[in-house]
């Protein structure tokens, strides 16, 4: 009874307003999480767990598969409750969440560095080890084992619950408001939507910044260490707690909110009033037609004769192919690129958060909306959208040309950097190589130049723990050296972000271009499933096998890897940057490449096509066939039909 009357209540107070609040934090969560937190914290669950590249590319791609496989279903049986639907989307979304938080407090643990922060001379050449390297390896192997099955699960779950945001959320609030503010709501849903990024960027860099513990860090232990693990995590915890407090109360809503059925017959009226103004006063009144219900069944009956048309659409096929090109190289970087800066610059992952965010948010929120003015200001069409699309290809590949930037790569003795005679007889000398760290240790230091992997390997023998300096390194009685790679006084760093600043500038400001190009190709009735087919595309062939692609090319590069005493590689603790700068350019450009050559031919091919239909059209009218009564139909003109489907497509699948 009592839950009644709250339902009652729900129903009565429940303003568009008031569902308008619930609708952007949904946006907000999801946009915040995925292309924010998660982007920025990969490098430092990487460090945490000992994973490689490859395997930490797998979470972002997990999500996009999630997406691209339920969104269409969930669009279907979701519909008839949608705020519910939404809910149990943002407590999945939640619940991924969690687990991403959880993998740290049940499988994070303290490496050996923190676990003898006190002891600093555990790493000097006359100290010994007494760890059981047996029982280390099965414990690492097993928490690695447990925290990467919760990250993925987690993963899996949060594209789960993204996927009624994309389907029911847009349509419910279209729902509730009239025509003349939805697309207020809209552009407030996208402005926050966009902006989203931005703070999931600079809040991880925030949270990378506190000790994972948020605790003190053990002694020596600066956020600049390579061992560092941030307090990655928390973004996930307050993702959390925000999904589980909106998804729970959406529940109550109910299926229909009273402003519905207002907004549904004023949009009637609208379409009625079109629809007689267009047949002219001496027509009858045009009646709307009475809806007819579909099954699953029936809705991919009629939906494979729109799915053939379109696949035989060479103009469609080759523009998204074009796109799917640029989907990858976003994904690819989205993932990947604070770890790139973290190492070519040497800043820690905390101060490559703030960079990559800071730069790429605003350049990709630049280029989107300097397209749209373009498109409005030109009024340009399909074909000639189709065109820009191209010039603007040939402009991004040679921004991309930025890629080149990178910094020396950090010498490290007997690695990449011919062994140090002299240390290594200090070492022989004291007798002290057999109990010096292995590569499961990595505590650096810097002596004349060259990086050396830890205190004992550089014959250091002594330690000040208030000065926090090491001394009698390499036999030489004066020398004392900090704890530390060396610095490569790299001095690009601002070139570089002006540079990327602009390669993501031109590459979001091919969006507009190509949403309009990819409507106007095809007739109004094929509006939706181009634009589901699409969106579908780009997660299955572009943002999947992005980020693992350039994950898997950056564990190339690595010259030095985290080794536990059972012989297993865990994360890169060093790389080669000349050969990130290699990966970064060929991927980059490879598939830019391909995608301005597709966008060439689209182009090529869409001024066949108009080209061909003028021609037949001259002919017929010179021939006396046709009268002023012929129509070229919209794919061919670029123009689109009055009353056909556009005002069906959802646009937060074209967002997709």
């Amino acid at each position: 009874m009592m839950m009644s009357k709250k339902r009652k209540n729900m129903e009565d107070y429940s303003l568009p307003s008031f569902t308008s609040f619930f609708g952007v934090d949904v946006f907000f969560s999801q946009s915040m999480l995925v292309s924010g937190f998660l982007n920025v914290v990969l490098s430092t669950i990487q460090v945490e767990f000992q994973m490689s590249s490859a395997e930490a590319a797998m979470f972002p791609s997990n999500y996009d598969i999630s997406v691209a496989v339920t969104v269409l279903l969930v669009a279907h049986f979701g519909s008839s409750h949608k705020p519910r639907t939404l809910g149990i989307g943002m407590i999945l979304l939640a619940t991924g969440s969690l687990f991403f938080s959880l993998a740290h407090f049940i499988y994070g643990k303290d490496n050996i560095l923190e676990a003898k922060d006190s002891e600093k001379n555990m790493y000097l050449c006359d100290s010994d080890s007494n760890a059981d390297s047996k029982t280390d390896c099965i414990d690492e192997t097993m928490g690695n084992s447990g925290a990467y099955a919760l990250l993925t699960v987690g993963s899996i779950l949060i594209g789960l619950g993204a996927s009624p945001v994309y389907t029911a959320g847009t349509t419910f609030c279209d729902e509730i408001f009239p025509p003349q503010k939805v697309s207020m709501y809209f552009g407030i849903s996208y402005g926050i939507g966009a902006l989203s990024p931005a703070i999931g960027f600079i809040l991880g860099g925030v949270f990378l910044g506190f000790y994972k513990n948020l605790g003190n860090p053990p002694e020596g232990l600066t956020v600049d260490n390579v061992n560092w693990v941030g307090a990655w995590w928390l973004g996930f915890l307050i993702c959390a707690l925000m999904g589980y407090v909106f998804g729970f109360l959406l529940l109550f809503f109910p299926a229909q909110l009273p402003e519905c059925e207002d907004v549904k017959q004023k949009k009637l009226e609208l379409n009625i009033q079109i629809a007689n103004t267009e047949e002219g006063p001496a027509n009858e009144p045009a009646t709307p037609p009475e809806a007819k219900s579909q099954t699953f069944i029936d809705l991919l009956k009629d939906m494979l004769p729109l799915l053939k048309s379109v696949l035989l659409n060479p103009v469609f096929v080759v523009i998204v192919l074009g796109s799917i090109t640029d989907s990858l190289i976003i994904s690819a970087f989205a993932a990947w690129l604070p770890k790139m800066v973290e190492s070519q610059f040497g800043v820690s992952s905390s101060v490559a958060a703030y960079i990559t965010g800071g730069v790429t948010v605003p350049g990709a929120a630049g280029g989107i909306i300097v397209s749209g003015l373009i498109v409005k200001w030109k009024k340009l069409n399909g074909l000639q959208c189709a065109k820009w699309q191209a010039y603007i290809g040939i402009a991004c590949i040679i921004a991309q040309l930025g890629f080149l930037i990178h910094c020396p790569t950090v010498q490290i003795d007997g690695v990449n950097s011919a062994l140090n005679s002299t240390c290594s007889q200090a070492v022989e000398d004291a007798q002290c190589a057999a109990r010096c760290p292995g590569n499961d240790v990595y505590e650096p230091i810097c002596l004349d130049g060259v990086t050396y992997r830890s205190p004992c390997i550089a014959a250091c023998t002594e330690y000040n723990a208030n000065s926090k300096e090491f001394s009698n390194c390499c036999g030489r009685q004066d020398l004392v050296v900090e704890a530390g790679a060396c610095d490569t006084n790299c001095k690009w760093l601002i070139p570089y972000v002006i540079c990327l600043f602009l390669i993501m500038f031109l590459t979001f400001l091919n969006n507009i271009f190509f949403l309009t190009a990819n409507l106007r190709c095809v007739k109004d009735s094929e509006r939706v499933i181009a634009i589901s087919l699409q969106s579908v595309s780009f997660r299955v062939f572009g943002s999947f096998p992005g980020p693992i692609i350039l994950g898997a090319f950056i564990d190339k590069a690595c010259i030095l890897w985290n080794t536990n005493a059972c012989g297993e590689e865990g994360a890169c603790q060093e790389y080669d940057n000349t050969k990130i700068m290699v990966v970064a350019v060929s991927i980059a450009m490879i598939a830019k490449i391909i995608g301005t050559i597709l966008y060439f031919i689209g182009w090529r091919l869409w001024a066949k096509r108009e080209d061909s239909a003028s021609i037949a059209y001259s002919d017929e009218v010179k021939g006396g066939i046709v009268t002023n009564t012929v129509t070229v139909e919209p794919e061919e003109t670029g123009e689109p039909e009055k009353n056909g489907d556009l005002d069906k497509v959802d646009l937060t699948d074209v967002a997709l």
